[in-house]
């Protein structure tokens, strides 16, 4: 089976130049500006890098979206530790894997898993507690082994070095480009703020942009995830109070509100009188035995690959979840022609039953998929990439072993509140860390969160909440309590210009499938 999708059929994708690459000496190919990651993956490239410590192969998906994934770091052009499912392929990039030798395929210092029982953590200060420059030559052999003390070249120096873009005030800054973070910027905009959005992604619209199910729109209609979060994108692009900054990241917020971010042309020092804080969500790993094998992947990562990037993560999956979003993406691998081998949910029968039948109209029985509830995962097979995995019945019994080559794991999603969480050390923000910070934190006047970073992970409420939080802070300014009345429990609604979608065909709404937040 060919990897590359070309008859996607709910989302469409206008292939890009075809564009060489060089990998460890042999040419490949892809399609300029998707991830190098996913070109590496379509090309059959499963082990991406290897673990630190014990040098376990690492694949794509694994940990995507989180603040910090080492799983795919690759060296491009001498450059060492680039993100590969972040960075996009330009085309003539000469690219290897790290932490490997003398291949990643097949790595010499991978025998130290075999004998990780007698390495955990910090075993060299134990075992050299009486020679401490033997401890200090054990940290420096542990350094080289985890690919450290690695040379940079001068090239590879001078490309990385950003130049300083100098400082300047901001009426609002919104952080996050999701479907929050862009309704908030058009209705402060629309207000009268000069809007400076900062988004990590190569396109604004987050999570939505992998959404092909229709999500509920604030006027009760419908539109497709991807096409909602693309109309919100050329609204933001073509107002003339925004300023859009792509492939960017927000630094930190530190001391006087100071908000350093890493653009592509160098750093900007932003002083914003306002901050949205929209960094959205990301999805959390299961912890089992093997679970992190190349080919066990979180169910956001596998969407984004299969709706943006067209590229199946496999041939054969089976999807371990707990909640309609797992569900989802199922439905939507079985549509562009992935086998699933089998839908595991650790809930009973009647609880799962639901989503099920949400996301297979015609019944899971139908479909032949095969349903195994009230089961758990027992461990992943395989060593170079996953092969199969073991799942047994939570209350005991005979273990089911299923023939795969994918898992996709939906164990539910935290918010992506790093930023927030950041200054509250500094000692002015406060969060209740078991409802989220949208429900339960105190912010800094002319501060406020929304989207998947306050705990929404409904599209149509992320969409309410981003446009009602910015016109709060366009009526905010020092010494006005009006724009700092809330109302517990209301639900807010979006401006006119937001609620009345060009997309709606006026149909009654419902909830999105997935599940998901659009940042």
């Amino acid at each position: 089976m060919n990897l590359r999708i070309t008859d996607h059929p709910a989302a469409p994708y206008a292939r890009t130049r075809r564009v060489g690459f060089t990998f460890e000496g042999r040419t490949l190919h892809g399609y300029e500006g998707e991830p190098l990651a996913t070109a590496l993956h379509a090309a059959g490239v499963r082990v991406l890098s290897r673990s630190f410590k014990y040098h376990r192969p690492r694949g794509i998906g694994l940990t995507c979206g989180a603040p910090s994934c080492p799983n795919c770091q690759l060296a491009v052009d001498g450059q060492y530790g680039v993100p590969g499912c972040a960075t996009p392929l330009r085309g003539g990039e000469s690219v290897r894997r790290e932490r490997a030798w003398p291949s990643a395929d097949h790595d010499l210092f991978g025998l130290i898993d075999r004998f990780s029982a007698f390495v955990p953590a910090g075993f060299q200060f134990r075992l050299f507690r009486r020679s401490p420059r033997l401890a200090h030559l054990a940290e420096r052999v542990m350094g080289l082994v985890a690919g450290g003390a690695r040379e940079v070249t001068p090239d590879a120096i001078a490309r990385a070095v950003r130049p300083g873009l100098g400082g300047r005030r901001a009426a609002l800054a919104v952080v996050g480009a999701g479907v929050a973070g862009l309704a908030a910027a058009l209705s402060a905009a629309d207000a009268g703020l000069e809007v400076v959005l900062v988004d990590q992604g190569d396109e604004p619209g987050g999570t939505l942009r992998a959404e092909t199910a229709p999500v509920r729109i604030p006027d009760g209609g419908e539109a497709p995830g991807f096409a909602l979060a693309a109309e919100l994108a050329a609204r933001a692009a073509a107002h003339p109070s925004i300023e859009v900054l792509t492939g960017s990241t927000a630094l930190g917020w530190y001391e006087g509100g100071v908000l350093p971010v890493h653009t592509p042309a160098g750093v900007l020092t932003l002083r914003p009188d306002r901050l949205l804080v929209a960094t959205g969500d990301y999805g959390q790993p299961l912890l089992f035995p093997g679970n992190d094998r190349p080919g066990i992947m979180l169910a956001g990562a596998v969407q984004r690959l299969v709706n943006v990037d067209h590229v199946r993560p496999g041939r054969r999956a089976v999807v371990v979840t707990s909640d309609a979003y797992g569900y989802a993406v199922a439905a939507q691998l079985r549509a562009v022609g992935v086998e699933i081998a089998a839908l595991v949910d650790p809930r009973p029968a009647e609880r799962a039953r639901a989503d099920a039948e949400a996301s297979f109209p015609s019944g899971v029985a139908a479909s032949g998929v095969p349903h195994l509830t009230g089961h758990l995962v027992g461990e992943a097979l395989g060593r170079r990439r996953v092969t199969g995995l073991v799942v047994r019945p939570a209350g005991g019994g005979r273990a089911v072993r299923l023939a795969c080559d994918v898992v996709v794991v939906s164990a539910g999603r935290r918010p992506a509140d790093e930023l927030l969480l950041q200054r509250l050390y500094h000692g002015d923000v406060t969060l209740d860390t078991g409802h989220g910070p949208g429900t339960g934190a105190a912010l800094p006047d002319g501060v406020a969160v929304a989207g998947g970073a306050a705990g929404i992970t409904d599209p149509a409420e992320a969409l309410a909440t981003g446009a009602e939080e910015g016109a709060r802070l366009a009526r905010w300014s020092p010494g006005n309590p009006a724009a700092r009345e809330t109302r517990p429990g209301a639900q807010p609604e979006a401006p006119a210009e937001i609620s009345k979608h060009p997309l709606s065909p006026g149909q009654a709404g419902r909830p999105s499938s997935s599940g998901g937040t659009s940042e």
